[in-house]
This record gives structure tokens, sequence and C-alpha cells, in this order.
């Protein structure tokens, strides 16, 4: 079951969008509770692997940064 890596929230997630990225099949949600994006990657690389993973989307940059 996919987790909301923001929130924590598992249920029904609003699927935007889907797309294939090398091997993964990638699925593009929205969090009901919290309302931020997130892309679940699943998928079997070519030896064999499965692999199953989440990357957060707009998430807030740290203020700061390098130059002044």
């Amino acid at each position: 079951m996919t987790k909301c890596p923001y929130c924590g929230f598992e249920g029904g997630f609003k699927l935007l969008k889907t797309w294939k990225f090398k091997w993964y099949n990638v699925h593009y949600h929205e969090c009901p509770r919290c309302s931020r994006k997130f892309r679940f990657y699943t998928g079997v690389s070519p030896r064999g692997k499965k692999s199953e993973f989440i990357i957060r989307v707009g998430a807030p940059r740290r203020a700061g940064g390098a130059g002044g």
C-alpha cells in the first residue's frame, strides 16, 4: 500500500498521470488529506531486481544557499 511521504496518509490517492520511465511505471498522485503531490515508481530492472520508491514533488527548499 502506498503511503503519503508528507503526512503518512494511507488510502485512496487522486491519480493525476501515469507514464513509463525506463523499466519503471510512474504514477503521479495527489494526497486527499494534505493536497501535496508525489511520484510512485514501480518496476523490475533488466537484472530482475524489483524496486518501488517514492519521490516527493514540490518539496519546499531550504533558505540560504551559496552566495551572498
